[in-house]
């Protein structure tokens, strides 16, 4: 005859209490792991960027500074583009130079280079040569976002107007599509007008001076 064998209340709650907390031991171990690994990637992309462009000079093979023009207002469309990169945020370094003007609050960051959609040399340098943007045009943005950037000329360098720094979701977004049909359009701003659905596209990104060239267009046609 087999005995068996009945344990007491007290050592039967033990043993749930061990292999419960041996359970949670190791769901706490997957945890950290994970965490472990999240931090191991995004330290290995900092010393990526800092090693690419930590031993180059500012416009020179690898990196580019852009400065913020934060007192022009917000518009893409109303200026002659002297370039347009696609990229993604790697960095973000936050600093404050304590004027009350909100706009005027930098916030500087490192933008890696995906695609060059347009590039005209400025004295200093060409967007062509470039992997990595700087600029303190960041603000409200975070690392891992895709922008789509759209400079100017200033003082013959590449620099960023307020509102010129995009969020896209990659490659294939409907605003780096519209931009590159009017790069292809030669930004040409009458191939806009006069196509009443890519006007409404470019509405939706750049409201104000679609609005205002769409007047402007009108009146001088009424003129005629």
């Amino acid at each position: 005859m087999k005995t068996i064998m009945i344990l007491p209340a007290a050592m039967l709650l033990a043993v749930m209490l061990v292999f419960t907390s041996s359970c949670g031991k190791k769901q706490d171990t997957g945890n950290m792991q994970n965490g472990t690994d999240t931090t191991k990637k995004e330290n290995s992309k900092k010393e990526d960027v800092n090693r690419e462009t930590g031993t180059q000079k500012n416009g020179l093979d690898t990196f580019l500074t852009a400065g913020y023009m934060y007192w022009v207002p917000p518009a893409i469309l109303d200026e002659h583009w002297a370039a347009v990169v696609t990229g993604e945020i790697v960095n973000i370094e936050k600093r404050r130079i304590g004027a009350t003007d909100p706009n005027k609050n930098e916030v500087f960051g490192m933008i890696k280079i995906d695609n060059v959609l347009y590039s005209e040399p400025t004295v200093e340098a060409n967007m062509k040569d470039q992997k990595y943007i700087r600029t303190d045009a960041l603000k409200d943005f975070k690392q891992g976002d895709k922008v789509i950037i759209y400079f100017v000329k200033y003082e013959n360098k590449y620099a960023i107007k307020r509102g010129n720094v995009k969020k896209i979701t990659g490659g294939d977004d409907e605003l780096v599509g519209l931009s590159k049909r009017y790069i292809d359009n030669s930004q040409d701003s009458t191939k806009i007008l006069t196509d009443m659905k890519e006007y409404k596209l470019w509405g939706k990104y750049d409201v104000g001076t679609a609005s205002r060239m769409m007047q402007a267009y009108e009146e001088k046609q009424n003129a005629k």
